[in-house]
């Protein structure tokens, strides 16, 4: 299982641990059960996150920042209530899963689109600018209009070469997404 799970009872005492929960907290899945959340969970939002799960009737949802191998992980986690066999709580239940590419990945996009937009807004301003500009009177002037009109050619050029690249950008991206199916698709069982 790539998620880490978590039971605690409502004492926040330690039921068990997963590896993948030891491996995104550091700590030992082997940690004799009893022990309470403060004593093996080092993250303070984590531990507030735990807590406000034992006393909350509904499942919880958060996403936190845990420190790991010298990085910042973003992590989601979920929480409910863990029930007896006769429905009455006992504990919670935390699921993590580790988010921390996504978020990464959402970063580089929303900063791709903030340099797109400005590389966009450049020329289409000079384009703007210079027919305005031929407008009010320079298209009068042939000397001043052939060289506004050479400026415009050359931001119009410069807009074709951005939405070519933003197009192949997009093949790739498509391309690669595909790739990504395929594989899956083929590393599943087949039957006979």
């Amino acid at each position: 299982m790539t998620e880490g799970v978590i039971a605690i009872d409502n004492q926040e005492r330690l039921i068990n641990v997963n590896q993948a929960a030891g491996m995104l907290l550091d700590i030992n899945t082997e940690t004799p059960p009893d022990r309470t959340i403060q004593e093996v969970i080092r993250n303070l939002d984590l531990q507030d996150f735990i807590s406000r799960q034992l006393n909350a009737e509904d499942p919880l949802e958060t996403e936190l920042i845990i420190h790991y191998a010298g990085e910042d992980r973003s992590i989601q986690a979920y929480g409910t209530r863990l029930c007896n066999a006769k429905g009455g709580g006992i504990g919670a239940l935390i699921v993590l899963h580790d988010v921390t590419r996504l978020r990464r990945l959402e970063l580089v996009r929303r900063d791709f689109v903030a340099n797109v937009s400005h590389e966009l807004k450049t020329p289409i301003t000079t384009l703007k600018g210079f027919i305005e500009t031929l407008l009010e009177g320079a298209m009068d002037e042939p000397e001043n209009a052939r060289h506004f009109l050479g400026i415009m050619s050359k931001n119009a050029d410069r807009l074709s070469s951005i939405i070519e690249d933003l197009l192949s950008l997009s093949r790739i991206e498509q391309e690669s997404d595909r790739d990504a199916v395929t594989l899956t698709q083929s590393e599943l069982p087949h039957k006979k």
